[in-house]
């Protein structure tokens, strides 16, 4: 008897579930299809009922973006990375996140799965510039989604928590920073130049009445000179 499309819609969220919590605990490799529907309570016939393969259902988990873009999609994208580079937090959720945890499989798996990660951290970038007031692959915000998933990476892989500690607190200090709003410029007033004023050109007429006082003048002035 063939289910009903809302109780194959449950077992497909099951096994979509399941699966999401062992890839982020064992890996691409170290899942297989077995475990998957063993953790789901089902039989490996029901899988394929679902999905074609575990590249498949790979692609799709890693298409859900768990961890990190809800967080910045749910409220306050500060206050999510505050949660999210927050120690206590990483060890009680250190495989939440898809980014985080699954970015050398996803790297070796197909192109669908890579695809899949390329549209989430895209989508991260975007929400994070939007926080801050811009648009599209804003600078600021792509080292935000930069630092905190490589914050994150690094946090649990390192077997030091001193160092595991001082990078998140590094990562949250330099996230606060970036995630600050640019200050709005103010308008520059336009510069007005103003023209020189042509010089005026004497008028022919007064030239010609320089010119013709200059001898009188001489005269007089040898007159003078001779009567002296």
């Amino acid at each position: 008897m063939p289910q009903s499309p809302a109780r194959k819609a449950r077992t497909r969220a099951e096994i979509v579930e399941h699966a999401a919590r062992l890839f982020r605990l064992r890996g691409h490799a170290g899942t297989n299809i077995d475990d998957i529907m063993l953790a789901a309570g089902l039989t490996r016939g029901a899988f394929y009922a679902h999905f074609t393969s575990k590249d498949d259902l790979f692609a799709e988990i890693v298409r859900m973006g768990h961890g990190l873009l809800p967080k910045v999609r749910g409220g306050s994208a500060e206050v999510a990375l505050e949660a999210y580079l927050d120690r206590e937090e990483l060890a009680a959720n250190a495989l939440a996140c898809t980014l985080a945890a699954l970015p050398g499989d996803i790297a070796r798996s197909t192109l669908p799965a890579r695809l899949a990660y390329a549209n989430v951290l895209h989508a991260v970038i975007g929400e994070l510039a939007k926080a801050r007031g811009r648009k599209g692959l804003d600078a600021d915000a792509t080292a935000v989604a930069i630092l905190a998933v490589g914050a994150v990476v690094l946090a649990r892989a390192s077997g030091d928590t001193r160092l595991s500690d001082w990078l998140l607190r590094c990562a949250r200090r330099t996230a606060r920073s970036l995630m600050k709003k640019p200050a709005k410029k103010k308008p520059k007033k336009p510069v007005v130049r103003r023209r020189a004023s042509p010089k005026k050109k004497r008028s022919m007429s007064r030239r010609k009445a320089a010119a013709a006082r200059r001898p009188k003048r001489a005269a007089r002035s040898r007159g003078g000179r001779a009567g002296a």
